[in-house]
């Protein structure tokens, strides 16, 4: 079959690629010259069930491990500089230590696989912080990957099993009549109207360069008022965000003032380096988020349409999970295990 998939996000990259591995035909159509800025390239790219467990339903756990299993094999030998398979840490300031023990309540109903991390246990995971935290959760199953070349990996493999890539600004309702398509796979993001109920989070991050510090893997701090994340990239860059902004309407790229001083604050109250760091960039884009923050996947059988969307902050933990109920029900038309996730309803 021939199948056209909008947009080439993580979502649409990855569903692309698993359709063209079992055999299918696949065009992505991106209005964007590549390499795209979306909110996928502009992301954290953490691969987090467990820290990410107060926005994210325990059912949704063990699909966000298979999820890392994906990206593991998926990037094989290439992964170097690309994926972080050295867990997470959170952490909190003391005057907010409660909240990492609110926290910890949700992991006892999770899993197990997660410990406090004391004082020594602090200070082995991640020098530069632990004298001064003294105390975190770590998280050893969860990873991290460096989004930018993500997608050119798998960019590059679509092309390698025969799919390609136009760089042309469709419209859905039009592809759906061109016969030339057996079905169409909609991953855009949030597109004003298209859907009712999908909000736009605005996410934003900054490039900081620190020579004089190190980080072993992503720290999230605990605040009142939002979480904070701090990853360390290639060539001592670290990438520092945050992504709870209620705003679609003003996706142009830019960073808030007050954002700015927030997330650069955070950073310099981890170690006082980051005063002399350089900011490489700021950028921010509009994540889709549906009510209940999970995604949904929406089939219309009669127009051989799919619709996928609402990822959140989980695009590259759950998007090839998406991709492999996509192509599961277009190659077998039938629904594999995990596809319940994505139909909107509350299995608790």
């Amino acid at each position: 079959m021939k199948i056209a998939v909008i947009g080439a996000g993580v979502l649409g990259m990855s569903t692309a690629y698993i359709l063209a591995k079992r055999g299918f035909a696949v065009s992505v159509f991106e209005k964007q010259a590549a390499p795209p800025v979306n909110a996928s390239s502009i992301a954290g790219g953490m691969l987090a069930p467990f820290s990410e467990i107060e926005a994210l339903p325990v059912r949704f756990v063990r699909a966000g491990l298979k999820g890392i299993e994906f990206w593991d094999e998926f990037l094989g030998g290439d992964a170097s500089g690309i994926l972080q398979k050295t867990g997470s840490l959170l952490i909190a300031h003391p005057e907010d230590r409660h909240m990492l023990d609110r926290f910890a309540q949700h992991l006892h109903a999770v899993s197990d696989q997660w410990e406090w991390a004391d004082a020594q246990r602090m200070d082995a995971l991640e020098p530069c912080i632990g004298g001064k935290f003294g105390k975190g959760l770590y998280m050893p199953l969860e990873a991290n990957v460096n989004p930018v070349p993500a997608l050119a990996m798998l960019t590059e493999q679509l092309v390698a099993l025969g799919g390609q890539i136009l760089h042309e600004d469709v419209n859905a309702d039009n592809l759906k009549a061109d016969t030339a398509y057996d079905w169409v796979i909609d991953c855009r993001g949030y597109v004003e109207g298209q859907d009712r109920g999908l909000r736009g989070i605005k996410g934003e991050i900054l490039l900081l360069e620190n020579r004089e510090f190190t980080l072993q893997r992503p720290v999230r701090l605990m605040h009142p008022r939002y979480p904070l994340y701090i990853i360390p990239r290639p060539d001592n860059v670290f990438a520092v965000g945050a992504s709870v902004i209620e705003n679609s309407d003003e996706d142009d790229g830019l960073v808030f003032l007050r954002s700015a001083m927030e997330l650069l604050s955070a950073a310099y109250s981890l170690h006082p380096s980051f005063g002399e760091a350089k900011i490489l960039d700021m950028s921010s884009a509009v994540r889709p988020a549906y009510l209940d923050s999970l995604p949904r996947i929406k089939v219309d059988q009669d127009q051989k349409y799919i619709r996928c969307n609402g990822l959140f902050r989980h695009g590259y933990l759950l998007s090839p999970i998406m991709g492999e109920c996509v192509a599961n029900l277009l190659d077998k038309g039938e629904n594999n295990a995990d596809f319940a996730l994505f139909s909107g309803v509350s299995h608790e």
